[in-house]
């Protein structure tokens, strides 16, 4: 098995001026100096750079670096490798995950940043956009129409994570139909929604322990029986029987490899 570094995915709407939870346990487990931020999905990366860059340097980060990547015949500039040698995580913002994936997909500074991430020496944190990027396939559209047949799209993602899909906003967005929808598409039959605020951590054994303000739901269709996805006409609802579901609160770790609840050892020693 490859030597994974730590992949942190928010769910977006992370707190960056109050307890700042997630950002906080984020330097507390990698432990940056320098973090490299990509705002390459928003449309105003600058503002998303200060919000950040006040953020970490408020939590002892020594400092944000900022890789202003906003075409494709940019992202492999050497500024930007030089920026890369100089970081100690990779930290990559919201908006827009398929500009995200048309500006970075098959790039040299992707393929580099791929390389340290898989041998253990580069953290890799994203939200909103940049969480459901990271893995692949990847999800995009179908908002609020996740049960109409052709609505939800995916492609190729990142590559940090495969065979289990990401979804950000989650239950803020509605969007377990979607997600839904497309591991059937996809054939993955794992997938894990982040609500807002809340974040999962995933170590190289990976076990993912969720913190946050808010909830983890994970979803599987191992055990489906039934569903009519490649029998109905585009804009039709969908129908699917004996889809597994759980849901994981803040505190709770949960093994992406056995798909199960972790019971945490403490809890363990007193009963």
């Amino acid at each position: 098995m490859r030597k994974r570094s730590h992949l942190i995915l928010i769910g977006g709407a992370e707190d960056k001026t109050g307890s700042k939870l997630i950002l906080k346990k984020i330097v507390r487990t990698v432990r940056p100096k320098n973090i490299a931020l990509i705002p390459t999905a928003t449309g105003y990366p600058r503002d998303m750079y200060e919000g950040y860059y006040d953020a970490f340097r408020s939590l002892g980060v020594e400092d944000v670096l900022m890789m202003d990547i906003r075409y494709r015949d940019e992202v492999d500039r050497e500024e930007h490798f030089r920026t890369l040698d100089r970081s100690d995580m990779i930290f990559i913002g919201g908006g827009d995950q398929v500009k995200l994936l048309d500006i970075f997909a098959h790039s040299r500074l992707l393929g580099e940043i791929k390389r340290r991430f898989f041998s253990g020496t580069l953290p890799v944190a994203g939200t909103s956009a940049g969480a459901a990027a990271a893995c692949s396939p990847m999800i995009y559209d179908g908002d609020y129409r996740g049960f109409e047949r052709g609505e939800v799209k995916g492609t190729e993602g990142l590559g940090f994570i495969e065979g289990v899909a990401i979804d950000t906003h989650f239950l803020q967005r509605e969007r377990i139909p979607r997600l839904t929808q497309f591991v059937l598409k996809e054939k993955i039959s794992k997938a894990i929604g982040i609500d807002e605020d809340t974040a999962i951590f995933i170590g190289s054994d990976l076990r993912a322990k969720v913190v946050g303000s808010n909830m983890v739901t994970v979803l599987n269709t191992d055990k489906v029986n039934y569903s009519d996805l490649n029998s109905i006409n585009d804009r039709a609802l969908l129908t699917v029987n004996n889809m597994r579901v759980g849901f994981l609160s803040p505190g709770n770790t949960f093994s992406i490899k056995r798909w199960s609840v972790l019971k945490p050892w403490a809890a363990v020693k007193k009963n």
